[in-house]
């Protein structure tokens, strides 16, 4: 467990919205088994070694990444690609307290992975680099030419 204060300390300059879903989802991942530290832009936490989860914080929703599989069905996770984490494929978004009984049940399925090392999620590197690729470079499905002037 992370001392009261850095989590204080990562909490302090959100908003009351945000912080209030921070505070909860935070009891909810920081179980008696858990260790967690605070960095600049997230909260990580593990179990025996590996990570489970990290939250961050934006202005208006919480995006947790969890240990789940990539291609687990529920209509509150997105792909979390961008957070480039090997283990933690896929992200809980988090915008009220309605959200947090869904949430709950997705992170005791993740350290549940975790504990029981059925997990066995570890995306490669390249993986990452082709993924940063795909985004930054245009989809010529997604662009429609336009069309020539007549004249």
């Amino acid at each position: 467990m992370v001392p009261r204060t850095e989590v204080s300390d990562y909490l302090e300059p959100l908003n009351p919205v945000v912080k209030k879903l921070a505070a909860a989802c935070n009891k909810v991942l920081d179980v008696k088994d858990c260790t967690s530290y605070v960095k600049t832009i997230y909260i990580g936490y593990e179990i025996d070694g590996q990570m489970y989860a990290a939250l961050y914080a934006h202005a208006d929703h919480l995006e947790i990444a969890l240990a789940l599989s990539e291609d687990h069905e529920d209509g509150t996770l997105i792909d979390a690609t961008h957070l480039t984490w090997k283990t933690l494929p896929v992200a809980a978004v988090v915008r009220s307290t309605e959200d947090l009984d869904e949430f709950k049940v997705l992170a005791n399925e993740a350290a549940e992975r975790v504990r029981s090392q059925s997990h066995d999620v570890e995306r490669e590197n390249d993986y990452f680099i082709k993924a940063r690729r795909e985004r930054s470079e245009p989809d010529s499905k997604r662009h429609t030419p336009m069309p020539k002037a007549k004249g």
